[in-house]
């Protein structure tokens, strides 16, 4: 997204003519905080940027400077090409489609790039939505958290928990992270400590008008691939050893969720031993009642009690 964004201020700046950095950030839809880094960093990468004091001033070029992209390599051009997840920019509300700003910024490429280019937009599509067209309508929480992460301001939010728990806090939003197609807020609590929040278990939220001061070495990249190996870490693991057959087999590879790779074992021209990894004892009584007789428990062996009980308590439900 920084590197799009610079390439758009450069953009700007191409015509000769000095623009402010109120211009460009309602432009680019970010803070003037924001644009007087992403100068900082033009002019560091070498690009003759030039400030302007006084009433009418801001940012130009030196000398009417133009250059086009040739001074990126062409693999680096091609990975600012690839294309967006359109749901993405809905849910942020960013306006123009990717469409738009890839047309927009083909006009600044070299002509011996624009064919590599044209060709990855025609064969690389990207789809973060889900395979039925239920339609899913926007939390409203979006906006909100959008505009506090932008301009440094708490909100004050109702937040359910998983147990539906519900409970009001105070954050200050650091920024948004799209994993797959959920939406989360990274922010702090009142006690300056990280969080991570569900952007869909928000069922009440107001922007306030207290701002806070931003950690100047938070890095939100960073953070989350911390917060996720922590989290991942911290799951519980119940794990299974099982033979299936060969549907079962084939079930449990398309999931992918369950099966570890490394202790598939052939045990004979039907049955495969397959080890299974779950959160909970009671998760993986469900799944294996699930399959039927295409599953058969090798250990635990009180687990097969379990599993036993469950099918009893079926049996009974349909008497």
């Amino acid at each position: 997204m920084r590197a799009e964004r610079l390439i758009k201020i450069l953009l700007l700046l191409q015509h000769g003519e000095v623009v402010s950095a109120r211009e460009i950030s309602k432009e680019l839809e970010v803070s003037e905080r924001t644009i007087h880094r992403d100068m900082g960093a033009l002019s560091a990468a070498g690009i003759p940027i030039y400030a302007e004091r006084g009433q009418a001033g801001g940012w130009r070029l030196v000398d009417n400077w133009k250059q086009k992209l040739s001074w990126l390599k062409e693999k680096e051009i091609l990975s600012l090409f690839l294309p967006h997840a359109e749901k993405i920019i809905n849910d942020l509300n960013m306006g123009p489609s990717s469409k738009d700003t890839r047309d927009k910024l083909l006009l600044s490429l070299p002509e011996e790039t624009k064919q590599s280019v044209e060709k990855l937009w025609e064969r690389v599509h990207v789809d973060m939505g889900r395979w039925r067209n239920n339609k899913i309508e926007i939390n409203p929480a979006m906006k909100v958290m959008k505009e506090a992460v932008m301009n440094n301001k708490k909100v004050k939010i109702i937040y359910q928990k998983a147990n539906a728990e519900t409970k009001e806090y105070v954050i200050k939003p650091l920024g948004l992270v799209a994993k797959s197609s959920t939406w989360y807020v990274v922010s702090m609590n009142s006690s300056d400590e990280f969080r991570n929040y569900k952007i869909t278990r928000i069922t009440e939220c107001e922007l306030m008008d207290e701002q806070f001061n931003r950690p100047r070495d938070f890095n939100l990249f960073d953070h989350w691939e911390n917060s996720k190996k922590q989290f991942v870490q911290s799951l519980p693991e119940f794990r299974v050893k099982v033979t299936v057959s060969p549907f079962a087999l084939e079930r449990i590879r398309f999931t992918g969720r369950f099966v570890q790779a490394d202790d598939v074992k052939v045990r004979d021209h039907y049955w495969t031993e397959l080890e299974l990894t779950f959160n909970t004892e009671d998760e993986a009584v469900n799944f294996i009642v699930g399959f039927g007789n295409q599953v058969k428990i090798l250990s635990p062996l009180n687990l097969i009690d379990k599993v036993k009980d469950r099918a009893r308590e079926i049996l009974v439900l349909y008497r």
